[in-house]
């Protein structure tokens, strides 16, 4: 019967059947009935672990398609990668340029063993980042009414970066821009920070990432 063909399938591939010795049911005395050698079931008691056949389809499936939108849309497969998990991408080195990212990964590598879980975690996105410029495409700064708050946007051929990619930007504050932006353009640095409530150190990053290029200190008006 099918449901004990899939009980008995599930015993065997996690192993329960190795451990207890026994089939569920009268599972063994079916299989002989039906003509299956005695190799077959001898080998169904060893077996101690095996990954379903439908999950193994399941990942493959994602992999193709994976594959296809990376070589097909390769702009949107990166935006949509980089939005999905950013761990440890840091735009203020993508936005240098491949030779900063390189000298990154180099860095990186030049410490052998000795690397810690953030350096990991940069490596990987930087590889990433990496890959993204050796294919001819470019990133596009941090814009305080262009960028998102996370994700990673296509515009005009290039990757528009996020808001909470800037390293030591939180994701609070990330998001307070993303709310301000939408009252209209900032008066000043003083407006930009009475409209967002973002903390001094998260203005010393955007300012430090020339985010606020061309904006005044305050709304005062200077007339000589």
């Amino acid at each position: 019967a099918p449901a004990l063909a899939f009980k008995t399938m599930e015993a065997v591939r996690k192993g329960k059947v190795k451990k207890s010795g026994e089939f569920p049911g009268d599972a063994e005395q079916q299989m002989r009935d039906r003509g299956v050698p005695d190799w077959y079931i001898e080998s169904c008691r060893k077996i101690a672990y095996l990954f379903p056949k439908a999950h193994a389809a399941a990942y493959v499936m994602s992999a193709i398609r994976l594959g296809w939108y990376k070589v097909h849309m390769p702009l949107e497969f990166y935006c949509a990668f980089l939005s999905a998990a950013p761990g440890g991408f840091d735009a203020s080195i993508a936005m240098k340029g491949k030779d900063a990212v390189v000298r990154c990964l180099e860095e990186i590598e030049a410490k052998g063993n000795d690397t810690s879980q953030k350096d990991d975690a940069l490596y990987n996105s930087m590889q990433l980042a990496n890959e993204f410029l050796a294919r001819g495409f470019r990133f596009l700064p941090v814009d305080l009414y262009k960028s998102d708050a996370r994700l990673f946007l296509p515009e005009n051929g290039k990757m528009r970066l996020p808001f909470g990619a800037l390293p030591g930007l939180g994701e609070a504050a990330a998001q307070s821009l993303q709310s301000a932006k939408a009252e209209g353009e900032y008066l000043s640095v003083e407006d930009l920070q009475q409209r967002s409530c973002v903390s001094k150190a998260v203005l010393e990053i955007l300012d430090a990432n020339g985010v606020l290029a061309g904006l005044s200190e305050t709304n005062q008006m200077r007339l000589f």
